[in-house]
């Protein structure tokens, strides 16, 4: 997590005093999300090399086909070398389906996490600590997936 999502988060923790502290300095929530949209955080110190390279995935639905989109050259270059040396695509058949199985299996994980996120969770709202932090992260987090920011 960089530090463009805890500035947002706290904009949009409700009652917060760093949410009040900074409306009341005239800090506009939207404004402060269209912003970090506009910068790339690959030119700060919240960038490493495997957010970047996450930055630069994609998972999307096709029919009935989940594509796993790997954009970033390290990647890119291996892929090319393995489907070179094999003559075509890999599938997760013969000798290397075990080695799919990771994937697959982390693959599944995090799309229950997403998923988790996008939920409504049932408001228990006990006023608790971890509540209202998993509250203000999906408050955060959903409408930048909704509009396709990985920033």
């Amino acid at each position: 997590m960089g530090s463009h999502h805890l500035l947002e988060a706290m904009l949009r923790a409700e009652n917060s005093m760093a949410a009040r502290v900074l409306r009341e300095l005239g800090v506009d929530p939207d404004a402060v999300a269209a912003k970090i949209d506009e910068l790339d955080p690959e030119t700060t110190t919240d960038a490493n090399p495997e957010e970047a390279a996450a930055r630069r995935m994609e998972i999307r639905l096709v029919g009935d086909e989940v594509h796993l989109i790997l954009r970033d050259p390290t990647t890119v270059a291996a892929a090319r070398k393995v489907t070179e040396l094999a003559r075509g695509p890999i599938q997760g058949v013969g000798p290397v389906a075990g080695m799919f199985v990771p994937l697959w299996r982390s693959t599944n994980q995090l799309l229950l996490q997403i998923q988790g996120l996008l939920e409504p969770e049932p408001e228990a709202d006990d006023g608790s600590a971890a509540g209202n932090v998993a509250k203000v992260v999906r408050t955060v987090l959903a409408p930048r997936l909704r509009r396709g920011s990985g920033r």
